[in-house]
C-alpha cells in the first residue's frame, strides 16, 4: 500500500511498505558529468537509492509506485532480476531483462528532462538528500512525469505493441504485467 507521508519544498514523501520514496523531476537536466553526479550523491547518502530516469517512458508517478510493489514483493520471494533495486527499476520500467538495453533507452541524458527516484528504508536521509538534489536543480518539474497519449505512443513504439489506442488505465494495467513479467 502507498501513502503519502509528507512535503518537502514541494517535493512529496511516500512510503510503501518499508520504503521511502521520493520523485524529484526537472525539464531539463544541466550537469556535466551525470555518473560522477550520481556517485558523489551515492557516497554522501550511502543510505539512498538513486535512479535517473528518462520521463518519457514513465507513464505517471502511479507507473513507479507498481513497479516499487512488484520489486518488494519480488525480493520478498527472493525473485531479483537485479543485485541492485535502483537498476531493477529501470529495467522494470523499459521493461527489459537486459541492463545496457535498459540504460540506453531510460537512462537520464543531458540537456534532457530527467527524473530521480529516490529509495530508503529511513526517513532522514532521504530528506536530506531531497534537500541536496532540489539544490542542483533550480527548477523542478513535475508535469514531465504527465501520463499523455503522446507518451503512450513513444512506449507502445519502444515495446513494439501492434496497436496503442488505449485509456490511461489499461495502458498502466498493460505496463504493470509487462514490468511483473520481466525476469533473467
Amino acid at each position: 500500500m502507498k501513502e503519502k507521508i509528507k512535503s518537502i519544498s514541494s517535493s512529496t514523501l511516500h512510503k510503501i511498505d518499508s520504503i521511502f520514496i521520493a520523485i524529484i523531476c526537472t525539464d531539463t537536466l544541466r550537469i556535466d558529468d551525470i555518473g560522477s553526479t550520481i556517485a558523489t550523491f551515492r557516497k554522501k547518502f550511502p543510505d539512498v537509492k538513486i535512479q535517473g530516469i528518462n520521463p518519457s517512458y514513465i507513464y505517471g508517478k502511479r507507473h513507479i509506485f507498481e513497479i516499487i510493489k512488484i520489486i518488494l514483493e519480488s525480493n520478498k520471494r527472493k525473485i531479483k532480476i537485479s543485485k541492485k533495486i535502483e537498476i531493477e527499476l529501470l529495467m522494470r520500467l523499459i521493461c527489459s531483462n537486459q541492463v545496457d538495453k535498459a540504460i540506453n533507452i531510460g537512462g537520464i541524458k543531458n540537456n534532457n528532462s530527467g527524473c530521480f527516484v529516490l529509495l530508503s528504508e529511513t526517513k532522514g536521509p532521504i530528506i536530506h538528500s531531497i534537500k541536496y538534489l532540489r539544490k542542483l536543480f533550480v527548477k523542478e518539474n513535475r508535469s514531465v512525469l504527465n501520463a499523455r497519449k503522446d507518451k503512450m505512443i513513444k512506449i507502445c513504439e519502444i515495446l513494439q505493441f501492434p496497436e496503442c489506442d488505449f485509456t490511461t488505465k489499461e495502458f498502466l494495467n498493460i505496463l504493470t504485467e509487462k514490468a511483473a513479467l520481466v525476469s533473467l
